[in-house]
C-alpha cells in the first residue's frame, strides 16, 4: 500500500497532500463497500445457489445436533408385502428407512407415505408412534400422488432455469402452485427473468431446457425437506423480493405460526409446503412445453413456464405422450393457482 501511495504522490505532485489523501481514502472506501456489498448480496445465480445450499446444510446439521438422546418409537405398518410393527428412531428415521427393512421392493415403488393418515414425504423424519402406509402410482386412488407429481414438476422447472441460463442473467422464481390442478394438463412456475421477460424461445431452446430436467431425472436425485424459522428463510432468500414478500405469510399459515418449509435437490433450494415425490427416479419423461410473457399489477412483467412429466410407473406410448405434450402447450384459460377439487383423479 505504501508503494502505491508514493507512486500517487509522484503523479500528483501539484496536488495538496490533504486533497490527495482524501481522494485515496475515498477510493479505498468505495472498493471496500463494493466488496462488502458483493459478499452481502450475491448477484450471480451460482453464488446465490451456493449460499442457500450451504445455509440449508448448516441448519440441517444444527437441528440434528439438538437430538441428544435417541428415543425409540413404534411404527405400525399396513400394506405389502405384509403388515408389521417396526421399532424406529424418533426424529431420525423416515418412511424410506422403514421401507428399507422390508423384503419387497416397496422402497423403490413408494413415492409418498401416509403417517397417521397425513401425506408425508418419504425422507421426512417420523416424530412419534404412528401408523404408516405407502402410496404408489398404481394405487386405485392416486390423487395425492398426482398433485405431488405436478408440484415436483414445478419445483424442477425452478431447478432448470436456475442453472440453464447464463450465470449473469438473474433468475428470480416468483411462485408455483402449492396445490396444483392436475386436470389442467400441465404444471407451471412463474419467473422474473429481468431483461429476458419478453423472450419467446424457439422449440429447439425449449428442448434444450427439457434436457436439463431429463438429466436430473436420470440422477434419481433425492428431495430433502427442512423446516426452518422465518428469520433464516428471509436471510436465505434476501436477494429475491418475491420470496421476501411471501415468506411471512407462509410462516403464519404453518402449524407453529413461524416456520417455513424448504426443499432441496442437489444444490438447489426453494420454498414449498410440499410434499414432493421421494426422488426424481419416480419420473420418466419430462418436457418444458410452453413459455410466455405475462403482466400483473403487483409483479409487472414476468414469465410463466409450463411443463409436463410422466411417472416411471405409468409409462405410455410415445404417441400418447406427444398428444399430452401438445395439450400442455396451450395457455391455460383458468388461474393455475385456484384451489384444486379434492377428489380422486
Amino acid at each position: 500500500m505504501s508503494c502505491c501511495v508514493l507512486r500517487k504522490v509522484r503523479d500528483f505532485s501539484n496536488v495538496s497532500r490533504q486533497s490527495l489523501c482524501r481522494q485515496l481514502c475515498t477510493s479505498v472506501a468505495k472498493q471496500e463497500d463494493a466488496k462488502n456489498n458483493a459478499l452481502d448480496c450475491p448477484k450471480r445465480n451460482s453464488d446465490i445457489r451456493t449460499m442457500r445450499n450451504q445455509m440449508f446444510l448448516e441448519e440441517k446439521k444444527r437441528q440434528l445436533s439438538l437430538i441428544r438422546r435417541v428415543e425409540k418409537i413404534k411404527v405400525e405398518y399396513t400394506g405389502i408385502p405384509e403388515d408389521c410393527t417396526l421399532q424406529m428412531n424418533k426424529d431420525l428415521s423416515t418412511p424410506y428407512n422403514c421401507a428399507m427393512h422390508m423384503k419387497s421392493n416397496i422402497k423403490t415403488l413408494a413415492a409418498l407415505a401416509l403417517v397417521n393418515g397425513e401425506v408425508w414425504d418419504m425422507h421426512r423424519p417420523l416424530e412419534s408412534d404412528c401408523s404408516l402406509e405407502f402410496l404408489r402410482f398404481r394405487d386405485s386412488e392416486p390423487a395425492q400422488l398426482n398433485r405431488a407429481c405436478w408440484r415436483t414438476g414445478s419445483f424442477i422447472l425452478g431447478y432448470i432455469f436456475d442453472r440453464a441460463l447464463k450465470d449473469e442473467n438473474r433468475v428470480d422464481i416468483i411462485r408455483f402452485p402449492s396445490n396444483p390442478v392436475v386436470e389442467d394438463g400441465y404444471f407451471c412456475c412463474d419467473f422474473d427473468l429481468g431483461s429476458l421477460n419478453s423472450w419467446q424461445p424457439l422449440q429447439e431452446e425449449l428442448t434444450a431446457l427439457s434436457i436439463v430436467g431429463t438429466k436430473l431425472i436420470k440422477e434419481s436425485a433425492t428431495f430433502e425437506r427442512l423446516d426452518v424459522d422465518q428469520e433464516l428463510a428471509l436471510e436465505m432468500f434476501k436477494d429475491n423480493k418475491y420470496k421476501c414478500q411471501q415468506i411471512p405469510d407462509v410462516a403464519k399459515s404453518s402449524v407453529t405460526g413461524s416456520h417455513v418449509t424448504l426443499y432441496k435437490v442437489n444444490d438447489y433450494v426453494d420454498v414449498t409446503t410440499g410434499p414432493l415425490l421421494e426422488s426424481t427416479y419416480h419420473l420418466f419423461q419430462f418436457t418444458v412445453t410452453k413459455m410466455f410473457p405475462m403482466t400483473c399489477p403487483e409483479n409487472s412483467k414476468f414469465v410463466r413456464v409450463q411443463g409436463i412429466a410422466m411417472p416411471r410407473a405409468l409409462q405410455i406410448h410415445y404417441k400418447a405422450y406427444e398428444l399430452l405434450t401438445e395439450r400442455a402447450k396451450r395457455i391455460g384459460l383458468q388461474d393455475p393457482y385456484r384451489e384444486s377439487v379434492q377428489t380422486s383423479e
